[in-house]
């Protein structure tokens, strides 16, 4: 792998854990089954992730690429102070030009696959760019390819907030909502209904994420995994489990975000004044 690579691997891994590491400091109610009436599936994986309530306490979309924005900066400037004055932001680390539609993105969770139009061709292949990547110009050297790392790694250290509490807390609290959720009645008998639809389509002993692991890989989806990808759409509709999962998972998110309520919003006001000081960076 070229010095670009790797320093666009190590930034790929260290902004998906800067929001992601520990998992403590969490106040842990005593859960209770939330009402969920008959809930309606999300168009799709991502949206309905997005839409949980927890999500409202992490970056967005904007705020991710803002980030991701200032790393370039930052590491244009290292680079200019260490005099690669041609260095340029774009030659900083490996991007994608195009976008994955939501329909897309995740395509199977616990809740199952949720678009036909995209089981058929996708199966669990996981998203297509509309574009492929952009690669920086390869360095001119050794020492400028271990300078870019070096800027690269100042960069993201400069981006990343000093207290990470915040965003230990909410990871933490995800993860209780979803043990919560793979344990109530309701998700459980959903899934149950689901692998019985499963088996009697030719899949038996199969897991809505078990499906992923199984057929993901390298190449295109084989006629195998695009029909088990239908049949996991078309099981996922008949038993509504996208439309209970999400539902009770919401529920429990609620009753966990009311009782850290003070500690969520003084994260949430951080992650707004963060995302300024990144705008500012980017900016100049």
């Amino acid at each position: 792998m070229t010095a670009a690579g790797r320093a666009a691997t190590a930034l790929a891994a260290l902004l998906a854990l800067a929001g992601c590491s520990g998992g403590g400091g969490s106040t842990a109610p005593a859960l209770t089954p939330p009402a969920v009436g008959s809930p309606a599936p999300p168009p799709s994986g991502r949206e309905g992730m997005v839409a949980l309530p927890l999500s409202a306490y992490g970056l967005d979309r904007d705020q991710d690429a803002r980030q991701q924005q200032a790393v370039r900066a930052l590491t244009a400037d290292c680079m200019h102070t260490a005099g690669y004055t041609a260095f340029t932001r774009d030659d900083a680390f490996e991007s994608s030009s195009g976008q994955v539609s939501d329909a897309s993105a995740m395509p199977a969770g616990a809740f199952g696959y949720l678009r036909a139009e995209i089981a058929s061709v996708q199966g669990f292949h996981g998203p297509v760019s509309t574009a492929p990547p952009k690669a920086p110009k390869p360095p001119a050297s050794e020492a400028e390819g271990a300078a870019t790392q070096e800027c690269v790694k100042k960069a993201l250290t400069a981006v990343q907030p000093s207290d990470t509490s915040g965003s230990e807390l909410v990871k933490g609290l995800f993860g209780q909502s979803l043990e919560a959720t793979g344990r109530d009645g309701r998700v459980v008998g959903a899934t149950r209904a689901w692998t019985d639809c499963m088996k009697a389509a030719g899949f038996p002993d199969v897991t809505p994420e078990g499906l992923v692991t199984r057929y993901h890989g390298p190449g295109r989806p084989t006629p195998e995994e695009l029909a088990a990808a239908t049949a996991d759409e078309r099981c996922t509709a008949g038993s509504n489990l996208a439309g209970i999962w999400f539902a009770v998972a919401a529920g429990y998110q609620q009753q966990l975000i009311a009782a850290n309520q003070e500690k969520l919003t003084a994260y949430r006001k951080s992650v707004a004044e963060q995302t300024a000081k990144l705008t500012r960076l980017v900016g100049g």
